[in-house]
């Protein structure tokens, strides 16, 4: 197998899809195929709910889009998610095929530069509990590489996780 997986993870609102928008404009000057999947798009739904049938649902949405890029030739598939705890690495580690190497990055904020990003962005509620609690576990969630984003932007942001990740030749720009 020669797909790598690079689980991109960090708090909610921290700039994951950003980063991932400019990663993948790093690979148009590259040779290698990369593709990106949000897991929150796997799993949007409302009302929420999460229970054994929603949670069966992600898990086969990510095994089939995981193994259906190793089959159509994706040498590296970006997959962003808060990844608030190691539990959600191994996840995905269980559901690609064998052989594929996963490598984990989180994207890291100071609370007030988190709490900037939040607000900038209308489409998201204030935060709460919820987050907050979501904020701090991913902030403390161990991984492979960190990425320290507080007064960076998100195209620095992604050529640090391409250098994390080996992804290479890049785009200039």
């Amino acid at each position: 197998m020669d797909m790598r997986m690079v689980l991109l993870g960090g708090a909610p609102g921290v700039g994951k899809s950003a980063v991932a928008t400019e990663f993948l404009r790093l690979a148009e000057g590259g040779g290698e195929l990369v593709q990106w999947v949000d897991v929150d798009a796997l799993w949007s739904h409302q009302p929420w709910r999460v229970d054994a049938a929603m949670i069966s649902m992600v898990q086969a949405n990510l095994r089939a889009v995981i193994g259906n890029a190793a089959m159509a030739g994706v040498e590296l598939l970006l997959v962003t998610w808060v990844f608030q705890e190691t539990s959600f690495h191994e996840l995905l580690r269980e559901l690609a095929p064998d052989g594929v190497k996963v490598t984990t990055v989180q994207l890291l904020a100071g609370e007030t530069t988190w709490r900037e990003r939040w607000a900038a962005d209308d489409s998201r509620p204030p935060i709460g509990e919820f987050f907050e609690d979501r904020y701090r576990a991913a902030q403390a969630t161990p991984a492979d590489f960190a990425v320290a984003t507080d007064g960076v932007d998100a195209v620095t942001a992604a050529r640090a996780v391409a250098a994390h990740v080996g992804l290479g030749p890049v785009a200039e720009g």
